[in-house]
């Protein structure tokens, strides 16, 4: 029935709360990231409520410029989407393949500046407005920051994330890949006080080489969760009906929070 994704859902228990009767239906999830392909099988069953383009300002989350079709601009936002919301049987189940979701394309690919931040700012701000409940993003910022920002109170995007928290939004992060650069530390918003950030293990439950590591300049432990970030299953972009393996805490992080009451259970 779950195809190449029965092991990243086994992991977390995911299939139990399914087999409880929970798939993410009345959840309403926004998710932040590059842009959004939604022509491929596992997403005919998606239930979008609104998307919105922060960076060219209009309605559409897919590719629209030549030079976002020649950086594969919203690559990264489908294959993590997919992880989360996918359903296609045999193929590639996901936890939530039941929720809401609202699509938020903030994230520019073949740049890193600081209006990313302020485009994933008015994101959060969007989806509180639309009621979102949870907002999960695969996205951080490092290049204008040192560790010692990373103090839960620094960083745009981490209080933007303590302040719509503080608004009933549970935001999810992903801890970062820096595992084995010279950064080693994980990315912010994932410094945040009040997220939920996720790093990444492989199907054995072994911490990721690539995974960032805590703790938060203030000593904070992070990330919180892990899930399976190594070759984890999604779709192939670009394609109706292809798949293939992805790694990266971004997959980790797709999936996790939707079974955290499930977890613990056996």
């Amino acid at each position: 029935l779950y195809g190449g994704s029965q092991d990243q859902m086994e992991q977390i228990n995911a299939i139990n709360a399914h087999n409880l009767g929970y798939y993410g239906q009345g959840v309403r999830i926004l998710y932040i990231d590059t842009g959004f392909d939604l022509s491929h099988e596992a997403f005919d069953s998606i239930r979008v409520i609104n998307q919105f383009d922060f960076i060219n300002n209009d309605s559409i989350t897919a590719n629209q410029t030549e030079e976002e079709f020649q950086n594969n601009q919203d690559e990264h936002g489908s294959i993590c989407l997919s992880v989360l919301s996918g359903f296609k049987e045999g193929q590639l189940i996901g936890p939530a393949f039941k929720s809401e979701y609202l699509l938020a394309k903030t994230e520019i690919v073949d740049q890193e500046i600081q209006q990313e931040e302020d485009n994933y700012i008015a994101a959060l701000e969007w989806g509180d407005s639309l009621g979102a409940d949870i907002a999960c993003a695969s996205l951080g910022y490092l290049d204008w920051y040192n560790y010692e920002d990373l103090d839960g109170n620094t960083a745009q995007t981490t209080i933007a994330v303590d302040i719509a928290s503080s608004l009933g939004v549970l935001c999810v992060n992903s801890a970062g890949n820096s595992g084995n650069n010279d950064w080693y530390y994980i990315i912010t918003p994932a410094d945040a006080d009040s997220v939920l950030s996720v790093g990444s293990v492989d199907a054995n439950g072994v911490i990721s080489s690539f995974s960032s590591h805590g703790p938060t300049y203030d000593g904070r432990i992070k990330p919180e969760i892990c899930a399976m970030g190594s070759s984890t299953f999604c779709i192939r972009p670009g394609t109706d009906s292809e798949y293939r393996t992805a790694s990266g805490t971004s997959l980790s992080v797709s999936y996790t929070h939707l079974t955290l009451p499930t977890i613990l259970l056996v």
